[in-house]
């Protein structure tokens, strides 16, 4: 059995990614966009369904303006809810997959910084009105409150 060269793989890898052609996908089938389409203008597109347009006649606009399946073909209403399903689905999977990844007690959590504005950008009318406070400050107040109790009689 041969061994395996890693390190020849990964330039053979590169090399690949860098000689595929624009517009094809890794498994060389034309990419058409749809689905980047879908995946971002999911809310407009659902918006408009729940506005009463069908899933066919938004696949014949969407086709109209070039955006089309990898075969250059017109999308169909069943491709463009299948789109949608997938792009739902991958969401819902991601979040999942966030949610169990903040469960997990061994990783470390980000510490909870508030934040502020820099001193230079504060205007004078936001900052504290009293002045800076010393130690020595209040020592002498508490000194001041005590002097009833320390006075001879």
């Amino acid at each position: 059995m041969p061994k395996l060269d890693l390190a020849k793989l990964s330039r053979d890898l590169d090399r690949r990614r860098r000689d595929r052609p624009d517009g094809v996908g890794p498994g060389g089938r034309p990419v058409s966009g749809a689905m980047a389409v879908v995946r971002e203008n999911l809310a407009q597109l659902e918006a408009l369904h729940a506005a009463g347009a069908s899933w066919v006649d938004i696949a014949a606009s969407l086709s109209a303006q070039g955006i089309r399946r990898g075969d250059g073909e017109a999308l169909t209403g069943r491709q463009l809810t299948a789109l949608i399903a997938s792009v739902r689905r991958q969401r819902q999977s991601r979040d999942a997959k966030a949610q169990q990844r903040q469960a997990r007690p061994d990783l470390p959590r980000p510490p909870v910084r508030k934040l502020g504005l820099a001193s230079d950008l504060v205007t004078p009318e936001s900052r504290s009105s009293e002045p800076v406070r010393t130690e020595e400050g209040l020592r002498r107040d508490q000194l001041a409150s005590l002097q009833d109790l320390l006075k001879k009689d």
